[in-house]
């Protein structure tokens, strides 16, 4: 989620904490309805809440994450919740941080987030993107509430000494491309590779993982998200025509849904066919599909293409494919018409399998806890029962989250398949160091069935 990154935004929460009584982790404060000892916690609830794009340039796809990993929430609210207190999910839209395009949210993280804090929120759990989650590193450190599972896979997250309570979820861009180099070197030796990356962290953590993992592009370019839009993607077309110019074989995307599209749709105008290799950010098959469906093309540009996946596919016979569409099609709310022929795409996939490592964490946490007492909890559990490929480990001196993944072929507008099953680790250092998994993750958990 898949985490999209569309523009830098200038960090400014500092101003509202001036407007904020500062606390610590662990502290006792009195305020909306909270106990004394943790905030958000009361004998019967746990609020936490998230800032999402529901509305605006970012919310395609992506307003249906946060709402997934809410229906879990409220499945296992309906089961009496956990540990005897039922979640309570508050999402404040903010855009993106991006005014227009529909917007119909206040698009202001920090204004969202100062939000969510005089609730409170014992913590604020699957925020989404890189720009808009730096933002608010600052005012979240300060008044105490763990930052956890960003819904993006920067490695901003790995930062424990400056951000205790900050947390990442999903497998970094860079290791992604790690793993992509891996498979690369091995099906495409020789391979004339050329780099189609997004102009920030998404992009240049991505170039750095395939270097690392010993490939190195003969062309690299880097796409502005401001010129993706004014121009309705017609900016990528130039870069294609490069890339065909240079005779690549092999073209490395590490680019948002609409950047996928674009790419794909230029390279259809100029009987240009690359092997792809897409990042899971801009890759999910209904998704990218979608622009191609409308137009009425006889055939999806992204099938065939190659791209990755820390959660199983539909089309494997993981347990938790069934799970996953048995609590959507319970939640009337946010999913009214997911049914047995819905498809359950990525967006969906993602939400669930970090809603999941929550309610692990709080159920393993215990019935009494602090903050401090949850983030430790954290840092010395591993959560091998998820829906992810392979067990959910942080260290105190790492919070990045998932390591690993398996490569997988999209096989139709709404499906993709692991290229051989094999699920590979790695980290996000500068070494080629990527392994075959030794452990992977469990089944479901039953108290969760």
């Amino acid at each position: 989620m898949k985490s999209t990154q569309w523009r830098r935004v200038a960090a400014s929460g500092t101003a509202l904490l001036l407007s904020v009584g500062l606390i610590t982790y662990g502290s006792a404060v009195v305020s909306g309805g909270a106990t004394r000892g943790t905030p958000g916690v009361t004998a019967k609830q746990v609020t936490i809440g998230a800032t999402v794009p529901l509305t605006g340039i970012a919310s395609s796809g992506y307003n249906e994450v946060a709402k997934a990993a809410r229906a879990v929430f409220d499945f296992v609210n309906s089961r009496g919740g956990v540990n005897g207190r039922k979640i309570r999910y508050i999402l404040k839209d903010d855009c993106y941080g991006t005014p227009g395009f529909g917007c119909t949210g206040n698009p202001s993280t920090p204004a969202q987030t100062h939000a969510l804090l005089s609730i409170p929120v014992f913590a604020t759990v699957g925020s989404l993107g890189t720009p808009t989650q730096d933002s608010v590193r600052a005012l979240l450190k300060a008044n105490g509430v763990p930052q956890l599972f960003v819904n993006s896979g920067s490695r901003d997250w790995n930062n424990p000494s400056q951000y205790p309570g900050l947390f990442g979820w999903q497998t970094s861009y860079n290791e992604e491309s790690k793993i992509f180099a891996n498979y690369i070197n091995a099906t495409y030796p020789g391979a004339n590779v050329c780099f189609l990356g997004q102009g920030d962290d998404f992009g240049t953590d991505g170039l750095a993982g395939l270097v690392a993992g010993g490939v190195t592009p003969s062309d690299e370019q880097l796409y502005s998200v401001n010129a993706l839009v004014a121009t309705s993607g017609a900016s990528i077309a130039p870069y294609i025509a490069r890339f065909q110019s240079d005779k690549c074989t092999v073209v490395v995307l590490d680019t948002i849904p609409g950047a996928t599209d674009a790419a794909l749709g230029a390279a259809l105008v100029a009987g240009y066919s690359p092997h792809w290799v897409i990042s899971s950010v801009g890759a999910d098959p209904s998704t990218v599909d979608a622009p191609f469906a409308a137009k009425g093309l006889p055939i999806d540009p992204e099938v065939g293409a190659t791209t990755f996946s820390y959660l199983p596919t539909t089309t494997t016979s993981s347990p938790w494919i069934a799970w996953m569409r048995m609590v959507l099609s319970k939640d009337k709310a946010d999913f009214p018409t997911f049914s047995s022929t819905t498809t359950l795409d990525g967006n969906m996939a993602y939400g669930i399998g970090w809603g999941v490592a929550f309610v692990e964490a709080l159920k393993a946490a215990g019935r009494t806890f602090t903050r401090a007492s949850f983030l430790k909890t954290l840092t010395h559990t591993t959560f091998s029962q998820t829906p992810s490929l392979v067990p959910l480990v942080y260290t105190p001196t790492n919070h990045q989250g998932l390591n690993g993944g398996y490569i997988t072929t999209v096989i139709s507008p709404t499906q993709t398949k692991p290229v051989n099953g094999t699920v590979y680790v790695t980290d996000s250092s500068s070494l080629n160091n990527v392994v075959k998994a030794k452990k992977l993750s469990t089944g479901i958990p039953s108290w969760l069935k």
